[in-house]
């Protein structure tokens, strides 16, 4: 009978188990992985990675302003990856046998919490915009209609890529069930 929040995390380092370790969860933070549920811990299972992630604290900030009173996530981020990259391939088909996974075991996914930037950082910026829409596309074509959290992304080599957050900006604004992300 608990209110049970479903997620499911993409995009490249920081969604993946590339921070710092050390942070535990409070509350009933849970993850998701090859068809089975755990607790929470870092680093959490499916992300390429081996250090922490922000997805515990995410799930422990949900259950403390009682939007939910249990989190779920399923991590599918990679290191390093542009968001062309993420859109194909491997990678892409990893995030959709999970997106599947979890419709299957749960009947829902309540978002995709993505976060991704910083691959991008300084290179054509347009090109994101573009590749946004590509991916997205993508995603409609396959059934995704999950609403989709874009988080601003762009800090990377200690420099802030301000027209790539404002790209990012335009995406929640243009695009239907896109929105600001954690």
């Amino acid at each position: 009978n608990k209110n049970v929040g479903i997620f499911l995390t993409y995009g490249q380092s920081n969604s993946a188990n590339y921070g710092e370790m050390g942070y535990s969860v409070n509350n009933e933070v849970f993850q998701f992985y090859n068809d089975s549920t755990y607790l929470y811990k870092d680093p959490s299972l499916g992300g390429e990675g081996e250090g922490g992630s922000v997805w515990g604290m995410v799930g422990d900030k949900l259950i403390e302003n009682a939007v939910y009173d249990q989190v779920v996530f399923s991590v599918t981020g990679w290191g390093g990856r542009s968001i062309g990259q993420l859109s194909q391939g491997k990678y892409y088909e990893y995030f959709i046998g999970n997106y599947c996974q979890l419709l299957k075991r749960f009947g829902r996914v309540d978002g995709i919490l993505f976060h991704q930037g910083e691959a991008n950082n300084r290179l054509e910026n347009q090109e994101y915009y573009n590749e946004f829409e590509l991916f997205y596309n993508k995603m409609k074509d396959d059934g995704i209609c999950s609403p989709f959290y874009l988080s601003l992304v762009s800090y990377c080599n200690n420099e802030v890529d301000s027209t790539l957050l404002n790209i990012q900006n335009d995406l929640i604004i243009n695009f239907e069930n896109v929105l600001r992300g954690p």
